[in-house]
């Protein structure tokens, strides 16, 4: 159903809106991703075989997004809400994922790290995801 817009701050109102539900949705795709590069590079590196301990997936678990205000959005790894048995450093664990090293052993491997991966995906792809959320709210931006 076509709204009428009878001054600037309907209009105003209706694009914040617009706006607002499309970066929403962006930042859960774009966090979904960040999980995916995760999941892939770092808990199934083919170069790395932890026999030694479980995975807890806490690591994983840790990802999220948040919107900031209307307009702006943040996905990040919740460090706060990490915590390890052997009193590991969240801040450490994720800068050593951040290099492909594993574990209490630092075992490095050659993967490609999580956060390049990611860097790249979202190089090539947000706008288009963003573009695509606005349209799908009515806003058709080019």
């Amino acid at each position: 159903m076509a709204k009428i817009i009878k001054s600037m701050n309907d209009l105003k109102g209706c694009i914040d809106s617009i706006c607002k539900k499309a970066i929403h949705d962006t930042a859960k795709e774009v966090e979904a991703k960040l999980r995916q590069c995760i999941q892939e590079q770092y808990y199934n590196d083919s170069e790395f075989y932890p026999n030694v301990y479980e995975r807890t997936e806490t690591f994983l678990n840790s990802v999220a997004s948040q919107m900031l205000s209307s307009n702006l959005a943040q996905i990040y790894i919740d460090i706060e809400g990490m915590h390890y048995k052997n009193n590991f450093s969240p801040w450490q664990v994720v800068s050593w994922a951040s290099e492909s090293k594993h574990g209490a052993d630092y075992y490095q491997t050659t993967t490609i790290d999580f956060w390049t991966t990611f860097t790249n995906w979202c190089n090539g792809n947000l706008l288009d995801i963003l573009k695509k959320n606005f349209k799908k709210y009515g806003l058709n931006i080019r």
